[in-house]
């Protein structure tokens, strides 16, 4: 594990939360959800044990924050992909594949969404971080729809292609992939003209 010390300044909230949120990616990129142990976010993060615990009540919170800052990283490279794209096959194509990247080291670690709904299980401040950073995707891709000529209700729409995307990532990120045989490529080319059309936008 890297153990180096960052130069963050005393008193600096916001910078020493972004080391804790790094320091815990370290950790779960190199051995998932077991390997988020509070101590050891210390140390990556430079900082004491109890100062850990003043930003993030225990790991589920911790793992939802560094959860929310990837669904950020994901929606920033999405976005000039998407507002790039002519046409539904390379929307949905660009979402489904950054999707699945970013699946193989955090989706399958944990349901955070479905974390977020059990009550009082999360901090106020990091439910609001994931609402925020899961809103974001949302308005990026319900936009895409809308340019696109889509002209229904966005929310099912968008109900009905984050279910295809997530399930898509689990089902070629395990052995399942192998039960049917169908390459990715092929898959995401049959989705999106099948979905393209249900919603108007091929």
């Amino acid at each position: 594990m890297n153990t180096s010390r960052p130069a963050t300044q005393w008193g600096d909230r916001d910078q020493r939360r972004i080391d804790i949120l790094r320091a815990g990616e370290r950790l779960l990129r190199e051995g998932g959800y077991s390997a988020l142990r509070m101590r050891d976010v210390a140390d990556g993060a430079g900082i004491s044990l109890g100062t850990v615990y003043t930003y993030f009540a225990n790991k589920e919170n911790l793992f939802i924050g560094v959860f929310a800052e990837q669904v950020v990283g994901l929606t920033e490279r999405l976005r000039p992909q998407i507002e790039g794209a002519t046409d539904f096959t390379a929307v949905f194509t660009a979402a489904a594949t950054e999707y699945r990247e970013q699946y193989l080291d955090f989706g399958r670690q944990f349901d955070a969404l479905g974390l977020e709904h059990a009550p009082g299980t999360l901090q106020p401040a990091v439910e609001q971080h994931l609402r925020d950073a899961t809103g974001g995707l949302v308005a990026v891709l319900g936009a895409a729809l809308v340019d696109l000529g889509y002209e229904g209700d966005p929310r099912p729409a968008m109900a009905l292609l984050w279910s295809t995307v997530t399930g898509l990532a689990n089902h070629y990120t395990t052995a399942r992939q192998d039960f049917l045989g169908v390459p990715w490529d092929a898959e995401i080319a049959f989705a999106a003209e099948r979905l393209g059309r249900s919603l108007g936008v091929l």
